[in-house]
């Protein structure tokens, strides 16, 4: 993992994701097409220098961060490079944030919430494309960045109000798809992102996938439990000091965790390191079939015939915000409480330790045996999955303190692609309607489930 990287052992997948994440660094401005050249290598060595790397060389251990940083920028607002059919052209858009813009009969506007930057897209004849463009550089302060090519113009100019304004128009079917981009410097990071993103048809999507990287996550985190590292936390940046999260439950054999059903058929979630080592695995005394597992998310898709029929897990469409309430259903300490647990707080961070994307950090409480139970919105909603708690101990001996409700869970963005990499569609719900406190607990209480490890 210390050898110095080397690119040629990527996929054009994995390379792209890392040119994503570069580039909401604000450390890459180029293509994301997943050729990695002098500007993508130049580009890693200084956010590798920026995050504390000291090498003198880019490693493995840095390309790994930065993959895990790419994905956390990607996930947070849900950027998906999408196709879209109209304009015959590809490019990065958020997801989860996308809203309308103002009307305009030139022009479809959209919006990125929470953020500076604005989409127009139309598809028109070559005069028009002609003078989206002379607009562009009419706007300029300073240079004009221009490309032309018979099927392609680029005009990018900085305003006077600080604002970066990039045109693309490309000749597509007899017609020219015309996306104008627009945004301010707090954030060139994710303007360089989606301009670096545009493709002519229908290009790959940028995203995390199986291969070097994943399994380097894997091995870094393996290496950081031997030197007494997170067990469940990504691993930090180079040179991080980083506090130390503990697994809700045991991670044993004969132990206890929760999961809920996500399927009407029977299948349920739940961590990785609930059902870790275990002889057989029962669900409500009902036996357990593992289908698939990645300890480098830490969860787990289990089947239990004898729950299929029961009540399924409904996933929100969007991701949790920072501060929004949220509930946690589970069973700890089955053997002393004895029943169905839940309690409530915040999301007190969108990132988990080290500022890694895969984990959140809440303040409901958690306890042994928590461990692969969901935690819920106002409208009972799967927003992210228990995972850890912050040691005390740790704490203690490295602070001074006991920490009071520092504790994570997998975003349940990341549950559901986990799901979905193995062939389960999630039941996904764009918004839903507040319950009350007592109505979100006897939905809760039909699909979540007591797992036991024998």
């Amino acid at each position: 993992m210390r050898d110095e990287f080397d690119a040629h052992l990527l996929t054009d997948q994995e390379k792209r994701l890392l040119q994503a994440g570069l580039a909401f660094a604000n450390v890459y401005n180029g293509l994301i097409e997943g050729a990695w050249g002098s500007g993508s290598q130049r580009a890693l060595e200084r956010f590798t220098a920026e995050s504390g790397g000291s090498a003198g060389f880019v490693t493995n251990v840095d390309a790994v961060y930065a993959a895990m940083q790419a994905f956390s920028a990607i996930n947070a607002e849900g950027w998906e490079r999408q196709y879209i059919s109209a304009l015959d052209m590809s490019f990065l858009v958020p997801t989860g944030v996308f809203v309308d813009g103002a009307p305009s009969d030139a022009f479809v506007n959209m919006n990125v919430s929470g953020r500076s930057i604005g989409y127009s897209m139309t598809i028109d004849n070559g005069t028009a494309a002609e003078g989206y463009h002379a607009y562009t550089a009419r706007q300029a302060v300073g240079d004009v960045y221009t490309v032309r090519r018979p099927k392609l113009w680029i005009t990018s100019a900085r305003t006077a109000d600080g604002v970066t304004l990039y045109t693309r128009s490309d000749l597509r079917g007899g017609g020219w798809s015309t996306l104008m981009i627009s945004g301010a410097d707090r954030d060139a990071g994710a303007l360089a992102a989606i301009t670096g993103s545009i493709e002519p048809g229908y290009a790959p999507a940028i995203g995390i996938s199986p291969g070097r990287l994943a399994t380097g996550v894997e091995v870094l985190a393996r290496l950081l439990a031997e030197e007494e590292a997170p067990e469940n936390s990504l691993p930090p940046a180079p040179g991080a000091n980083v506090a130390k999260a503990v697994p809700a439950p045991t991670p044993s054999a004969s132990g206890s965790g929760t999961g809920f059903i996500v399927t009407e058929t029977g299948y349920l979630l739940t961590n990785q390191h609930v059902i870790s080592g275990c002889g057989s695995l029962t669900v409500d005394g009902y036996l357990a079939t593992v289908l698939a597992e990645d300890p480098v998310f830490d969860l787990a898709l289990l089947q239990v015939d004898a729950l299929s029929g029961d009540a399924v897990a409904t996933f929100a469409g969007s991701p949790a915000r920072l501060n929004s309430d949220v509930t946690v259903v589970g069973y700890p300490l089955s053997g002393l409480l004895g029943g169905l647990n839940v309690t409530r707080g915040a999301v007190t961070s969108t990132k988990g330790i080290g500022g890694d994307g895969i984990n959140m950090q809440i303040s409901a409480p958690v306890q042994p045996g928590n461990s692969g139970g969901p935690v819920l919105n106002e409208a009972g909603q799967v927003v992210g999955v228990v995972v850890a708690r912050l040691s005390d101990s740790y704490a203690m001996e490295s602070y001074g303190t006991v920490p009071q409700n520092v504790n994570f869970a997998i975003r349940g963005e990341i549950a559901k692609l986990f799901l979905a990499q193995n062939g389960v569609e999630p039941t996904v719900i764009a918004a839903g309607i507040s319950l009350p406190p007592e109505e979100l607990a006897e939905v809760a209480q039909g699909f979540t489930r007591l797992v036991i490890c024998n």
